[in-house]
């Protein structure tokens, strides 16, 4: 057995123990260290509560970050605060977000004195909060009222089959328990977090139900809105919007109804071209079966293609797809002038993940130069050499007849024709449609990753 992998394992970050600087661990060095560093000096200087949304889209590497950025804030930033880390996605399975994120900052205080007699009573106030289980025959109670508040219901079950008027004082009582249960859980937590200022970190926050994402948010709005904890929120904030509009309609502003709920916002999405070379690079080369080495042709061509890709939509996860579907071509081969057809696989690969719709008209034998060409960046000062390579590949795939490599010898590089295979088995078409589909139907068609 080989023990070959074909997708990328995610880092195996130890919480709070973990940072930036745990590559022996998976974590890739994507210059995130500085978005940490400036993270932790924020919450450390002011005590006024924030929430800070890093905002990023789905596989971008939100949650990497902040799981390294919880260790890191202690060991590697110097910073004081107490981090906590709560997956919301994990959680949202439970009908009460207050409990769930109570219990995981709990967890962080089990050892710690006097922090953890304080989190004690925040846990017993939180308790007197918590959400009822279950309402079975609520509606049997109240007659089937069911446009009553979830308070009432709670004061109706309570009362049983007692009068409506005895049901409605019980209904106030439990009110003003549950205010005066509030102000409670607030003073002791205002109390703890003038001893050890906390910093809790919720992701995943976009992917988990609407309701339970959105009752989440108004927990952290109404209930640890004090001075000394802030909030880090892990979120693609445009998925979070769907969920706003799942609850209050289509017509709702949701972008400007979530603007409530966070103070500042942080962008993790900088420079993604070169990002997804840096982490094509360092991905690749910790995976011994995808590319035997950083000389191999496939790895060197695919790192240029990314570099000159114009699509900012690719993200860290589509890049990890792109090594999985370059594990599926024909990787090997080391002669120099078989090179022009690793870009052309690198090149097909790229389209396949970031523009399908282009990919289905290579399938069809209906794509043009022009659509190609226009995804890729030819005036790249930092990559001069690889962007007429590429754009060698693309005219000499497009050229009439399919057959006058020699006219390449006139380009811009001057690389010729040794630079690209003679026509053979793999490029036997008559036609650049014909090249292109050959190569898609043979190495990238057999199996389908998932979407």
């Amino acid at each position: 057995m080989t023990g070959q992998r074909l997708t990328i394992r995610e880092p195996e970050i130890e919480l709070y123990e973990d940072g930036f600087d745990a590559t022996d661990r998976g974590v890739a060095d994507l210059g995130r260290k500085e978005d940490g560093k400036k993270l932790s000096d924020l919450v450390e200087k002011f005590a006024e509560p924030m929430v800070i949304a890093v905002d990023a889209p789905w596989g971008a590497g939100k949650s990497v970050f902040l799981k390294c950025w919880v260790g890191a804030h202690t060991k590697e930033n110097e910073g004081t605060a107490t981090t906590v880390y709560f997956d919301a996605f994990q959680h949202d399975f439970l009908d009460d977000p207050l409990i769930a994120l109570t219990g995981v900052i709990s967890e962080r205080f089990e050892d710690e004195t006097p922090q953890s007699g304080k989190w004690d009573k925040i846990k017993e106030t939180a308790y007197r909060l918590r959400k009822p289980a279950a309402r079975i025959g609520a509606a049997a109670v109240t007659g089937g009222v069911s446009e009553l508040t979830a308070p009432v219901i709670d004061a109706v079950l309570d009362a049983t089959n007692a009068e409506f008027s005895k049901a409605s004082e019980a209904f106030w009582k439990k009110e003003d328990g549950k205010r005066a249960a509030m102000q409670g859980f607030r003073d002791a937590l205002e109390n703890l977090a003038a001893d050890q200022k906390l910093v809790i970190v919720v992701d995943e926050l976009d992917r988990c139900r609407p309701d339970y994402a959105l009752n989440l948010l108004e927990v952290i709005k109404h209930f640890f809105n004090v001075e000394n904890v802030h909030f880090v929120l892990g979120v693609n904030l445009t998925e979070l919007e769907n969920s706003v509009r799942a609850r209050y309609g289509a017509g709702v502003n949701a972008s400007k109804y979530l603007q409530k709920f966070w103070t500042l916002k942080m962008s993790l999405n900088r420079e993604p071209t070169k990002l997804n070379a840096r982490y094509f690079i360092q991905i690749s080369t910790k995976v011994p079966s995808i590319l035997d080495n950083t000389k191999s042709p496939i790895f060197k061509a695919m790192a240029h293609v990314l570099m000159l890709s114009k699509d900012p939509a690719l993200s860290l996860r589509d890049i990890n797809r792109i090594i999985s579907l370059t594990m599926l071509t024909r990787i090997h081969g080391t002669r120099r002038d078989n090179i022009g057809l690793f870009y052309i696989r690198a090149l097909i690969i790229i389209i396949k993940i970031s523009h399908p719709e282009i990919y289905e008209r290579i399938l069809s034998e209906t794509v043009n130069k022009h659509e190609i060409s226009e995804l890729f960046n030819y005036l790249n000062p930092d990559k001069f050499h690889e962007a007429n390579l590429l754009k060698d590949c693309i005219d000499w795939l497009f050229e009439d007849g399919f057959g006058h490599r020699e006219n390449l010898g006139v380009s811009a590089s001057n690389l010729g024709p040794k630079y690209f295979p003679p026509r053979g088995p793999v490029l036997e078409a008559a036609f650049p449609q014909s090249a292109l589909h050959k190569i898609a139907t043979e190495e990238l068609e057999v199996f389908q990753l998932p979407t």
